[in-house]
């Protein structure tokens, strides 16, 4: 039933706490939906406890990492701009994290663009930074390039021409699409 109202995006039938859980999920797009949830339940002090929580969720010293917490983290952020100018920073810095799911990073910063723009670091900066580190994922890519549109950046010109296909999110289902084709 919770699977079905996150298809429907009836968020308003669930609680945080059942949206946390689906950040976990093995199909990716419960991820994607679980996040949308919580960005859409968590405002003003709850969504800043949440991002903490899901910030903690993502270190070694939680003990339950949590796959799903940076699109959490961007879709809470996403609507809640005043709380999640103070953690603007440290979410790009974790493309710097080998460990973290550094996709949904790069998604998170396109989702969060107008607020992240003016991180430190420079999101911009350390996507071509990143890119040059994973341009053989080609969901990296995907993401990143994403990223660096809605934030008015240049598209590196070796992924104008790139034929990989690559499965993302797109707001509503998972899809799979041509690298160049997103330019």
């Amino acid at each position: 039933m919770e699977r079905e109202l996150l298809k429907m995006r009836r968020f308003e039938m669930l609680t945080p706490r059942i949206a946390m859980k689906f950040l976990y999920d093995g199909d990716e797009f419960y991820r994607f939906r679980g996040a949308e949830a919580l960005g859409f339940l968590c405002k003003g002090e709850k969504a800043r406890n949440y991002i903490l929580r899901l910030f903690w969720h993502l270190s070694d010293e939680s003990g339950a990492y949590c796959i799903g917490a940076p699109l959490g983290i961007a879709e809470i952020g996403r609507n809640n701009p005043e709380v999640f100018e103070g953690f603007k920073n440290k979410f790009v810095s974790l493309l710097d994290d080998w460990e973290v799911e550094r996709k949904y990073v790069a998604y998170g910063i396109m989702r969060t663009s107008e607020i992240v723009r003016d991180a430190y670091p420079n999101p911009i900066e350390k996507i071509y930074e990143v890119l040059e580190e994973l341009k053989e994922n080609p969901e990296f890519v995907a993401y990143a390039i994403l990223a660096l549109k809605s934030l008015n950046a240049k598209i590196p010109k070796e992924f104008k021409e790139d034929r990989r296909m690559a499965r993302i999110y797109d707001g509503n289902e998972m899809v799979i699409v041509r690298i160049c084709d997103l330019l």
